[in-house]
């Protein structure tokens, strides 16, 4: 007598937070998993998308004690993200499914976001933005505005709240 294999059933519950219609979910597919896809989910669709899942992936759903309990099969979570705040953690355990988060996937980008974000706040990007937008810039008779301070990043220093993988990236582009 052979056992019949039951094939796992997972939940992806909000697809779109990851994929611009553009993303190769062959690699998801080949798991021999069947596959809920949801390009998003609301709070009150949790419980039932979740019920009869093996597997669950989410991005920014939030799973609570509630669905939790109602997903008697769930043995694991996978957060697309790098944090894990969206999961009640302690109920996770408490009905033995594990939660794993991806780390170091967007490092570099996150590093190149802050600098961008550093360089608007100090040159007053949108604050000249709209002033162009307004056209007081095109009316000003010196054909230029100096309604902020101009700085400059040389000889600043920055402050990093936070020294993983992320603060040691961004302190190393600092330098």
């Amino acid at each position: 007598m052979t056992a019949k294999m039951t094939q796992l059933r997972g939940v992806f519950l909000d697809l779109d937070t990851v994929d611009n219609q553009d993303l190769d979910l062959s690699l998801l597919e080949a798991l021999g998993v069947r596959w809920a896809l949801y390009r998003a989910t609301q709070p009150f669709e949790v419980s039932a998308r979740i019920r009869e899942a093996d597997l669950v992936v989410s991005n920014k759903v939030v799973l609570g004690k509630t669905s939790l309990k109602k997903a008697a099969g769930l043995k694991a979570i996978c957060i697309a993200a790098t944090g894990t705040n969206n999961v009640d953690l302690e109920a996770a355990r408490d009905y033995g499914i594990t939660v794993m988060n991806v780390t170091r996937y967007a490092t570099p980008s996150v590093v190149q976001h802050v600098f961008g974000l550093v360089l608007a706040l100090i040159t007053h990007l949108l604050d000249y933005q709209r002033l162009i937008v307004s056209g007081r810039w095109q009316k000003n008779r010196q054909f230029c505005l100096l309604n902020f301070p101009i700085r400059e990043l040389a000889g600043k220093a920055i402050g990093i709240v936070g020294y993983g993988e992320l603060g040691k990236a961004v302190a190393h582009v600092a330098k």
